[in-house]
């Protein structure tokens, strides 16, 4: 005779280690059973909200209870066993005693280990009384974001659907369950009866398999599983089911109300739904092997966790059609465990939108299972709508389970599967919010990826709570932030069909930080940098390797119980041409065996995470940690933290880390490049390792408006790239809408020799140090003229002029020869980062316009400024009285260049000069603070003489103050309507004549036309955009811009 083996609680300090024991682990809420998932000694086989069953490797400690050693070597079946008042737990015991071993009696529920090969399947205690713990780890499921806000309108689809429910059909499918007399899962009748649904549900037009699975007492009936496939989600599922088995302790298994009625449920929903098509996909399940230990439904959900099946939600249908005479109120006690809550609250609130007098009460079921069961310890959540669990059919397992006393009101199955219909259509056409988003930090940026969705207008991007930004796309990158600064980022979509906006996304928290520089070493003897710590992390004197510092999760003491707390470093970039990697740090620590845990873990994206090593127990010394980090080095984005997490109780004095390193071998050079807003000139003496420009600027993103370069653009917001391929012997032009940095990543370009055309070329800086001009240029005759690029500096040897004394790498340079020439540029002994400044702001008297690509050069000799003072500044203006350039006077004995700025052809105003414009001086006077009009007299011999010319050369004279008091007219011209759709009417205001063309904004002329005082222009021929209108009359010239809608 067996012995019975109730093990009681044990000490910590009276037991010894085992390879691996089955150990039973009482908790007071999910949140302490949840807690237990994370830890790597435990393999969670099965849970409940109260307790958890799990493979221990490694030391117990008190209040577990150690069930076996080494439970899955000898091949034992173990067995979650429910019981009842109306059950004798010592009748059980002695039906089992020559058996079975009870492990531990908790009262109501019973765990019993039994060999099923040498004595067969063991019996239930009682209807749904068993279930199998299998040697699978458990997953628990992640959270779906259902809108469970509470009841909304009805959905009319819906209602229609539900008026389509037959209580005779589903009374009639019970009848016919019922009269096989027995579906016993072992018996033959069973196996008709799951071929009879098979034929239902292929009738219905469905896909249809019939799964087979093991089961300990032999051949037995199979689960039917029928899909209907969705048409945009294919790959979501929503899932509802109920076993057809049934059992009996004496007699005949009729199993009416236990299952016929959940079964007859499902195959009405089936045949209802199988008319119509959803966005995803829906799984009708009849399960067989649930009176035995859910065997059928632990199967098919253990398969699809294997085969990675996004299942949103599981709706169990088991036992729906006895409710108690002389009650009239029908209810359902609706089961569930605390991890598939969400769900609970989805059915919750589709029953109260579209069932209003269907009670539905949270019930725990002490004394029995179902199939949701298999469902919520795969990783999906499952809930279990019940018939009145304190009233139940007092007929089923018997062979009175039978239409009429068991399955007695047709009903409340009517009810019940309207409930479950209601809930597995909406799901099924769910609008959910967007899904999975991601948040990677960047510099002053960061970068936002979700799933994708369909049938949207647009996503909404929220920060800190604050709408922020739009997207059309299933991604945003963030250029308004700051680095070091934590930021809250969530999504909503824009349903296209209703216009409504969805539920928020999941929350990502983000901080910005400047790209980590490799190889890295952080002693934190001058704190933490790029660390981010979370609770009680931080730096600690207590103990160090070196000198005086360390960090750890816990600085003033032992760590707190039952935490989770993280120290996470920035990004840092491994797609850098690297040939190794690696990370080390030195480590001590004390942590509980087993029980408490430091994780050493590292992502490509922030949110998924994969360990590195597991730290637990005692090491009393110092010991240098090291991990190859090969296996990423084509990531750009690489994450490392350490995870600590504790539980309810016992604590230690944690663990401490000092000298952490990450180091490189190989790679390419990196140039950084600080791009100011606006216009700027750039280049690079790098030959890069990715070539195409659009790959290249992709970190921009939306911030970059347009790159140039003598002849070709990359203009994104247009689709137009006629550059193709960064060349390193190339300067560009670049617009950016706000500050951003830029990293190439290639080698050092070899061939450092340029050769120039004739005229006007734009050049790079081929060298990583700063080259003076006076020694690149000084020698040759043929330079005429160097500046920068929307900016003010200058190099003009014949005019001895040089505020541009060098040339700074990673800017780009406008250089005028006078014959073609060929410049070398200098090697440089130390490689260096260069940031590019900020544009001069010049602090003038005028409101200036923003410097921009093109520009004309005015010299202005010493000679010709003898009358003004130091203080005192000199403006150019358009004939629109724009303040184009200006000139502050800081001395008077060096000859100086007005540097005078041309139109923005990519914005919608006049904002600069404009070809052929005329200039206009004007006087500050620094000592009187008043403005005087100058007449101007130029040098002859300079090309350009006195109107505006992109890339023009003029010089002045003289200047002296107009006394006449005459100025310019203004607004000689007008155009209406502005913009315009169609015809344009243009009017000279003083009655005279001029020449008008019209320019794109690429500078080509697309219309010239005589204008007498007024005309009427057709513009319906024009594309679209922004055009320059320009009128040039006998005494004055004007220009205006014009966009054609």
């Amino acid at each position: 005779m067996k012995r019975y083996i109730l093990l009681m609680l044990v000490s910590l300090f009276a037991i010894q280690m085992f390879a691996s024991e089955l150990v039973l682990i009482p908790t007071k809420s999910y949140e302490d059973s949840k807690n237990l998932f994370s830890n790597p000694a435990l393999t969670i086989n099965f849970y409940r909200d109260e307790f958890v069953i799990a493979t221990l490797n490694g030391l117990p400690k008190h209040d577990i209870v150690i069930l076996d050693s080494n439970p899955w070597e000898s091949g034992m079946s173990y067995y979650v066993v429910y019981l009842d008042n109306n059950t004798d737990k010592l009748d059980y015991y002695n039906a089992i005693n020559s058996v079975a071993d009870v492990l531990w009696d908790g009262g109501n529920i019973l765990i019993i280990r039994i060999d099923e090969v040498a004595y067969g399947q063991l019996p239930p205690a009682k209807n749904d009384g068993l279930v199998r713990i299998f040697n699978n780890r458990v997953v628990l499921p992640r959270k779906m974001f259902y809108n469970t806000s509470g009841r909304f309108d009805p959905d009319p689809f819906i209602v229609s659907l539900l008026n389509q429910v037959t209580g005779t059909n589903i009374t009639a499918t019970v009848q016919h369950l019922e009269d096989y007399t027995t579906r016993n899962c072992y018996k033959p009748q069973s196996i008709e009866a799951q071929n009879w649904l098979k034929e239902q549900y292929e009738n219905l037009g469905l896909s249809v398999e019939i799964m087979d699975f093991p089961m300990p007492g032999g051949a037995a009936s199979d689960n039917v599983i029928a899909t209907k496939l969705g048409t945009k989600y294919p790959d979501e599922f929503v899932v509802l089911g109920g076993h057809y088995d049934s059992i009996s302790f004496s007699g005949a298994e009729p199993g009416a109300d236990d299952n016929a009625s959940g079964s007859a449920g499902v195959l009405e929903i089936a045949r209802i739904l199988s008319e119509y098509e959803f966005d995803r996909s829906i799984i009708f399940c009849a399960f067989s092997g649930e009176e035995y230990g859910l065997y059928g439904s632990a199967a098919y959900a253990s398969r699809c966790a294997q085969q990675g099946m996004d299942i949103l939600g599981y709706f169990n249908m088991d036992m729906v059609g006895y409710l108690k005479p002389g009650n009239t109120t029908i209810m359902t006690s609706l089961i569930y465990p605390q991890s598939a809550l969400e769900l609970a609250n989805f059915y919750t609130s589709v029953t109260a939108t579209y069932l209003p007098d269907f009670v539905v009460i949270p019930a725990t079921f002490s004394g029995g299972d179902s199939d949701h069961t298999s469902f919520n310890q795969n990783g999906y959540m499952g809930i279990f709508p019940f018939e009145d669990v304190d009233n139940m059919s007092p007929y089923i397992h018997t062979s009175n389970d039978l239409v009429g006393p068991s399955y007695n009101n047709e009903n409340q199955a009517v009810v019940f599967t309207k409930a479950i219909l209601a809930s597995v259509a909406t799901m099924a056409n769910m609008k959910f919010p967007p899904r999975n988003l991601v948040g990677i930090p960047g510099d002053n940026k960061v970068e936002l990826i979700w799933d994708e969705l369909l049938e949207i207008d647009e996503y909404r991007v929220y920060r800190d709570g604050s709408y922020i930004a739009s997207s059309l796309t299933n991604g945003y990158i963030d250029l308004t932030v700051e680095n070091g600064t934590l930021y809250q980022y969530y999504v909503t979509a824009i349903y296209s069909d209703t216009g409504e906006e969805s539920i928020p996304s999941n929350v990502v928290n983000v901080t910005p930080m400047p790209p980590i520089g490799l190889p890295l070493i952080i002693d934190f003897e001058n704190g933490a940098p790029y660390w981010e710590f979370e609770g009680s992390w931080g730096i600690t004197s207590t103990t160090s390797y070196s000198p005086s510092h360390s960090i750890t999760e816990s600085p003033s003491g032992n760590y707190a119980n039952n935490i989770e707390i993280i120290a996470k470093l920035s990004p840092f970039n491994l797609n850098l041409g690297y040939t190794s990697a690696s990370l080390s740090f030195w480590t001590k620590y004390n942590i509980e065996q087993n029980w408490d845990y430091m994780y050493l873990e590292i992502s490509t994206n922030g949110t998924n995470w994969t360990s590195l090593a597991t730290f637990t127990g005692v090491q009393n010394t110092w010991i240098e940690k090291s991990y190859s980090l090969n296996n990423y080095l084509n990531k750009s984005n690489v994450f490392i933290r350490f995870r600590f997490k504790s539980d309810i109780m016992v604590n230690k004095d944690g663990m401490y880390i000092d000298d952490f390193k990450i180091d490189v071998t190989g790679g390419y050079t990196t140039q950084l490049m600080q791009i100011p807003q606006g216009w700027s000139g750039i280049s690079s003496y790098l030959s890069p390792a990715q070539t195409q420009v659009n790959d290249l600027l992709e970190p921009l993103g939306s911030n970059l408006i347009i790159l140039q370069d003598m002849t070709n653009v990359y203009w994104p917001e247009q689709n137009i790239n006629t550059i193709g391929n960064w060349n390193t012997h190339n300067g560009y032009k670049i617009k950016l809408s706000n500050n951003a940095t830029l990293q190439f990543l290639g080698s050092l370009e070899e061939n450092k020799t340029l050769s120039l055309p004739q005229g006007w070329s734009l050049i790079p800086v081929i060298s990583d140090c700063q080259v003076s001009c006076e020694e690149l240029f000084g020698s040759y005759n043929q330079v005429f003229l160097v500046k920068d690029v929307a900016a003010t500096d200058v190099f003009w040897p014949a005019q001895n002029i040089q505020t541009l004394e060098k040339l700074i790498p990673g800017k780009a340079y406008y250089i005028y020869n006078s014959s073609p020439l060929t410049i070398t540029f200098p090697s440089c002994s130390k490689t260096q980062s260069i940031t590019l400044e900020n544009q001069k702001v010049i602090k003038t008297q005028w409101e200036m316009v923003a410097p921009t690509g093109n520009s004309h050069v005015i010299s202005v000799p010493a000679s010709a400024i003898q009358d003004f003072a130091v203080g005192d500044q000199i403006g150019v203006f358009t004939p629109a009285d724009l303040c184009a350039g200006c000139l502050q006077i800081d001395d008077l004995t060096t000859n100086k260049a007005l540097v005078v700025f041309a139109n923005d052809s990519l914005t919608s105003a006049i904002d600069g000069f404009v070809n052929n414009e005329p200039f206009k001086f004007k006087l500050f006077k620094n000592s009187s603070g008043k403005e005087y009009n100058l007449i101007a007299t130029f040098d002859n011999s300079l090309p350009d003489y006195n109107v505006f010319v992109d890339e023009g050369i003029s010089g002045l004279t003289k200047l002296i103050i107009d006394n006449t008091g005459i100025d310019m007219p203004k607004n000689i011209t007008g155009v209406y309507p502005n913009p315009s759709k169609g015809n344009v009417v243009v009017k000279i205001k003083n009655g005279s004549n001029a020449i008008l063309r019209i320019l794109n904004l690429s500078g080509q002329c697309v219309l010239m036309q005589n204008i007498d005082k007024e005309a009427v222009i057709n513009a319906s021929s024009l594309t679209k955009g922004v055009y320059t209108f320009q009128f040039k009359g006998i005494d004055f010239n004007e220009t205006q811009k014009v966009v054609i809608q």
